[in-house]
């Protein structure tokens, strides 16, 4: 079946959300509506039956949960994976049997009132995201053999079009897809989850979603549901170039309120149908709805936008930014970077407690030393500190110099990121240091979770699309941490460009002590050309030294280093040691790094002061 042609010819009319409704019609605590599949397949084909009856010309089995960890809860660890995918094929072939049998009744009854012509209705094979374990190989492979059972119960069901519904990156959309153009020349729609900013829960954009599916030769067609309300879905489409892409719209009813700790939809079918009609005359293919909207929803739709060509895309809409190169020329610190001048940053740690006392007058004592920029660490080692961001933007307003906060993708969500991000721009800080985070030390994990919405690399493509998008005419720069100790040095480096294409500026590097990590650098730097600043920090006694050397991972201090302490050294000796190294260490340096990045050992800022003095 050609699909292309048929959602070309005229926009057609998808059905609401299963589960919402499912809830609303049964009641809430009946239970997941992926199960009555096999066990009471009725229900399932009375809803199906209610769509097609209001108006829905594009069925979507109820499949969008049919994966292992919900039809085998509880059950999966005494079941073998062949079992577990067996339920998953079984269940799918039940979804697409319910669904085949509600449009066959419905097409009965119509021809049964002798309508002049029948209205054609196609089935889309649902498929939505199955939950991962993070960083475990097995299981992810597992869960790539879950999407294939899915979509190969969908094939030998005698559908042509497969729908991937509610994700929110193509990580398992693309090696799937790639599986079924080999068995089949189906049409596969992608959709996604944004927030009313355009970003899906790991931080792309809908921009960058549209580009991957054209340039990836696998997607037909791009959606967007769920998460956001017909308004905001609205907006940003409009400032989308959607290209020749075929586009399904499905917003939720709006946002839900909170009820008896469940999530309910307010009834206001006559504002979502006259946001739709906006949405239509975007050129949008397929238009429907996602959570909160019911039968009732759907008929209104129906009736406002159905049966209707698809409407023309502009191609040059005002509210359209054409894309262009991000510019730092109003960022001293990126414009001195990229001049060729070395350019001398610091970075403090803010306080355990909320005295500021020490931190201000660290701050001080660098700035007055001739350090152009502070940075301030975001809770290292998994250690709760007072806030980096707020920290940068209350020195950088009381000593008129410019300020980096790090921010660490382990602590917060992602709504909680893009409010730090946002709140920090709001005042004025324009540079950001983007690193993963220390992990939370083993004995407080059963207290401290870690989050991990992102990873370096998604958080930053997450700032970039927002320098797009909002901050074009002052953008926001940022960098990335460069472990140099790393085994495979080549690795590091691909990785260092998997950073740079998602924007990075420049990448700040660990404490160096030795000759062999500065010919590291070198190597780097001879097969990669970006910016580094070389980590510098003191040592302030034999302790400390001893310390870095054995209890911190990446960090490399010889012991020709540790013989030049002794432990009978007054701390004003041992400063005086540290200082020493550093300088040398800075020295050889000179013609190999971009910057120096000193990191202040105890706000020791005075030892910092010093090496400058020297170099």
């Amino acid at each position: 079946m050609d699909f292309n042609r048929i959602f070309r010819s005229r926009r057609l009319i998808t059905d609401g959300a299963m589960g919402t409704y499912y809830n609303e019609k049964y009641g809430k605590n009946t239970g997941i509506p992926e199960l009555d599949n096999l066990s009471d397949p009725d229900k399932i084909r009375a809803i199906h039956r209610e769509y097609l009856e209001a108006g829905a010309e594009v069925l979507r089995t109820n499949s969008f949960s049919s994966n292992v960890q919900t039809l085998c809860r509880g059950a999966d660890g005494r079941i073998s994976e062949s079992s577990q995918l067996q339920k998953v094929y079984e269940n799918v072939l039940a979804a697409c049997r319910i669904a085949r049998e509600a449009v066959e009744e419905a097409q009965k009854e119509q021809n049964g009132r002798k309508e002049s012509e029948s209205r054609q209705i196609y089935i889309a094979g649902d498929i939505g995201p199955v939950p991962d374990q993070a960083g475990d190989e097995a299981r992810t492979e597992f869960v790539i053999e879950q999407y294939k059972t899915m979509a190969k119960a969908h094939l030998d069901a005698g559908l042509d079009l497969i729908w991937f519904e509610t994700f929110s990156d193509f990580e398992q959309i693309l090696p799937t897809a790639e599986w079924i153009r080999s068995v089949s020349n189906a049409f596969i729609m992608a959709s996604f989850s944004v927030n009313m900013y355009g970003y899906t829960k790991t931080g792309i954009g809908m921009r960058e979603l549209i580009a991957t599916a054209r340039e990836s030769g696998l997607i037909d067609g791009i959606g967007f549901n769920c998460g956001i309300g017909p308004s905001h879905l609205g907006r940003l489409l409009k400032r989308q170039d959607l290209g020749d892409l075929i586009v399904f719209a499905a917003p939720n009813a709006g946002y839900a309120d909170r009820i008896e700790n469940r999530m309910v939809y307010r009834d206001n079918s006559g504002y979502f149908c006259e946001a739709m009609e906006e949405i239509a005359d975007l050129g949008v293919n397929l238009i429907g709805g996602c959570c909160g909207t019911s039968p009732a929803y759907i008929r209104k739709l129906a009736k406002a936008v159905g049966n209707r060509p698809v409407s023309k895309r502009l191609e040059d809409r005002p509210e359209q930014r054409a894309e262009s190169e991000i510019r730092y020329d109003n960022n001293p610190f990126i414009r001195k970077l990229y001049s060729g001048e070395k350019v001398v940053i610091a970075e403090l740690d803010p306080p355990f407690d909320g005295n500021d006392r020490k931190m201000m007058e660290a701050a001080a004592v660098l700035k007055d030393a001739g350090v152009e920029m502070i940075t301030f660490s975001d809770s290292p080692m998994g250690k709760m500190r007072a806030s980096a961001a707020m920290s940068a933007i209350k020195i950088g307003n009381q000593l008129q110099i410019d300020t980096m906060p790090h921010l660490a993708c382990r602590d917060r969500n992602v709504i909680g990121t893009g409010s730090e991000i946002l709140g920090a721009y709001m005042n004025g800080i324009r540079n950001f240091l983007i690193v993963t985070g220390d992990p939370v030390p083993s004995g407080d994990r059963n207290l401290i979770k870690s989050v991990y919405d992102y990873n370096s690399v998604t958080l930053m493509n997450y700032i970039h699309q927002l320098n797009r998008e909002y901050f074009p005419e002052d953008p926001i720069a940022y960098g990335g941490a460069l472990n140099y100790g790393r085994a495979n040095i080549d690795a590091e480096i691909r990785r260092m460009r998997k950073k740079c294409e998602a924007g990075a500026s420049f990448f700040l590097t660990q404490p160096i002590y030795s000759d062999e990590d500065i010919e590291r650098i070198r190597y780097i730097k001879s097969r990669f050309d970006t910016k580094i600043m070389c980590g510098i920090m003191p040592l302030v006694s034999y302790r400390n030294a001893m310390f870095m050397k054995n209890e911190i991972t990446g960090i490399h201090v010889p012991d020709e280093v540790i013989a030049r302490y002794d432990k009978d050294m007054s701390r004003e000796e041992a400063q005086a040691v540290g200082v020493n190294i550093a300088a040398e260490i800075a020295e050889k340096l000179r013609d190999v790094a971009d910057g120096y990045y000193f990191m202040v050992p105890f706000n020791r800022a005075a030892m910092i002061a010093e090496i400058l003095r020297r170099l």
